[in-house]
């Protein structure tokens, strides 16, 4: 609903296409490696598509991946393997970004190859969001640096047929996602640079030290941008000039709203940006610029009299290049040791794997391994450096966890941060029927242990289930996340919660809010039959009508049916799914469906991209020279 998805789609289709004969784990693998080695061919191959010389192409995709980072989410592979973020669609984006301001410039300057531009351009978006949003901005920068006044109109409508293209072809993830991003939680425990940036004096001071391309080694690279200005001031040509610009744009903005201010407040989009990220932005231009001043330098050689200095020059290179990729290897050695550690830990832990089996014979219901800020530090398989915990075990093995970064994006996620293990209600209403926890931890009374071992305990809680008979004492509504875990949190965290009753939300507020209470019923029952991830089946009886809370996030996509008649649903604390259900036994089954309108924008999209094969043919004949 909320997230790109076409690189995961693509490891499936490749797992379906290999007919199963490679796991998926293995597959999905696979395709990380391969983005990880083979970016200098794209950075190599973009460049020279641009119209950059191949000793710049060389040297750029030469220093692309050796680029160093105190973990800044850039185009460093600190972003992207075990030791850092694993950030897997950012890998993605890091070459579709190179590729569709290539395609896109060459239809720009030379009326050339639009299809693969509007394919490049579609992936991207399918593929990372926000890094969609940078080249855009970067495209409508190379336009207005290369437009012309003789050809100002042709050149408007080929850059309109490639953008409008590509936001058809992909309308059916973009459109929802700004239809419903009410539904997509802001949390506030996020640190605010992440919103915010990280300010100019920070970002700057990173720049010259040369933490933002050389952490912890020599700046060779940091070295490199300025040669790269210089040669770009020394020729001034359109495309070197072009390049100097977006990287100071990118730079500024990298700064964020502590240098910015108010400015940001007009900027498209700039309350869901993660401007730390734009980090991402800065490295893609300065991976150029360093290829730039690498090739610079290069040509100054070629041009001395002594026919020894270019392969002097050569052997500088290489010299130069050595220490990063020491630093590299280094790096990537000890995140190879960590792994062999961490899974030694967990292979080894046959307490752990003997509750894992239990729990999946269990029947299904959350299960608890702790919090960052109770006893879930303590569960890390005596890993010294911390790199694995219980509950990302079982996130691993498919098991539900209350754990908040694995379901960040969910409404109720930020909700988790509060529950407290010793409170039974906190059990019952996020149903958490499971709990594991140290074995020498005391338990609270309400808990039965299920399952002991030398290391651990399982614990069996009393919940309702699924679905609860809850009394509604309070009609209130907020317009965003932020204000309504503001305005729930302290419901949550109240100890008469239980008698005080529920809270209806009208969320995203719109116009007056009604006062209007739901019916509640003095006793019932309710029965889970069947529990999916989109679907919750429940039997449900009462005396009278009553408001039935469903333990699921509340979202757009969830269709509730009483006896097979579709019923309206609303929001309840925290952020769960609520009906009104008339009185006698009743089936409620709740499905969690697409938007209706996606899957006629698929089509459309798909229609759209099968139009643009023949139309891209009947432009390949006019290009300029």
């Amino acid at each position: 609903m909320h997230y790109q998805h076409l690189p995961h789609i693509a490891v499936v289709l490749l797992h379906r296409a290999l007919f199963g004969t490679i796991d998926l784990l293995t597959v999905f693998n696979l395709v990380r490696y391969l983005l990880l080695v083979l970016l200098p061919v794209t950075v190599f191959w973009s460049m020279r598509h641009m119209g950059f010389s191949w000793p710049v192409a060389t040297f750029a995709a030469c220093a692309s991946p050796l680029i160093s980072t105190p973990f800044l989410f850039g185009f460093d592979y600190d972003s992207y393997v075990w030791r850092g973020y694993g950030t897997y669609t950012q890998l993605w984006a890091q070459h579709l970004s190179f590729i569709a301001i290539a395609t896109t410039t060459r239809v720009i300057t030379r009326r050339q190859g639009h299809l693969p531009a509007i394919v490049a351009c579609s992936a991207l978006v399918l593929s990372h969001l926000l890094y969609a949003y940078i080249v855009a901005v970067s495209i409508g920068i190379i336009f207005l640096a290369n437009v012309r006044r003789d050809r100002w109109l042709i050149q408007v409508r080929d850059l309109a047929i490639v953008g409008g293209a590509a936001l058809a072809i992909t309308a059916y993830l973009w459109l929802p996602y700004i239809q419903f991003d009410a539904y997509l939680n802001a949390s506030p425990y996020l640190q605010p640079e992440k919103y915010d940036g990280l300010g100019a004096p920070k970002v700057l001071a990173y720049l010259v030290t040369g933490q933002l391309f050389d952490a912890d080694r020599l700046p060779i690279l940091t070295l490199l941008v300025p040669v790269g200005i210089a040669a770009v001031w020394q020729g001034r040509t359109r495309l070197g000039v072009t390049i100097l610009v977006l990287f100071v744009v990118w730079l500024v903005l990298y700064f964020g709203r502590p240098t910015l201010g108010r400015f940001y407040d007009f900027v498209p989009l700039s309350k869901t940006l993660f401007i730390h990220r734009f980090s991402g932005a800065v490295h893609l231009w300065g991976t150029m610029l360093v290829g730039i001043g690498a090739g610079w330098l290069w040509e100054l050689a070629l041009r001395s009299w002594r026919p020894w200095v270019p392969y002097a020059a050569t052997a500088v290179v290489f010299v130069a290049l050595l220490p990063l990729m020491r630093e590299r290897a280094a790096f990537y050695d000890q995140g190879l040791q960590w792994m062999r550690v961490t899974q030694d830990a967990i292979v080894t832990d046959t307490d752990a794997k003997t509750l894992v089996d239990a729990l999946k014979g269990l029947p299904r219901g959350r299960v608890f391994a702790g919090l960052r800020t109770d006893f879930g530090p303590d569960m890390n398989f005596d890993i010294p450096f911390n790199s694995a915990r219980f509950s990302d075990l079982l996130v691993y093995e498919g098991i539900d966890v209350v754990n908040p970064p694995y379901t960040s994006s969910s409404l109720s996620s930020d909700y988790l941060w509060d529950f407290n293990y010793q409170r039974a209600e906190d059990y019952d209403l996020f149903n958490v029927r499971y709990a594991v926890m140290p074995a020498d931890l005391p338990a609270p009374s309400f808990l039965t242990a299920i399952r002991r071992t030398t290391r651990y305990t399982l614990y069996g809680a009393p919940t309702t289930g699924y679905g609860e008979w809850v009394s509604v004492s309070e009609r209130r509504a907020a317009t965003g996340p932020r204000e309504l875990l503001a305005a729930g949190r302290p419901w949550l965290l109240a100890r008469d919660r239980q008698t005080h009753g529920f809270l209806r939300w009208d969320y995203p507020r719109s116009g007056v809010v009604d006062s209007a209470l739901p019916p509640a019923c003095s006793r019932g029952t309710v029965r889970d039959d069947f529990v999916r991830a989109a679907r919750v089946d429940l039997s449900v009886s009462c005396e009278s009508a009553g408001t039935l809370l469903i333990k699921m996030t509340f979202d757009p996509g969830w269709h509730v049916t009483i006896d097979g008649v579709a019923t309206d649903t609303f929001m309840l604390s925290p952020a769960y799914l609520g009906v009104v259900v008339p009185g006698g036994s009743h089936l409620v089954i709740a499905r969690y469906e697409p938007v209706p309108t996606k899957m006629p924008l698929l089509v459309f999209g798909l229609l759209v991209l099968a139009a643009a094969v023949p139309a891209s043919r009947k432009l390949r004949g006019v290009a300029w020279a």
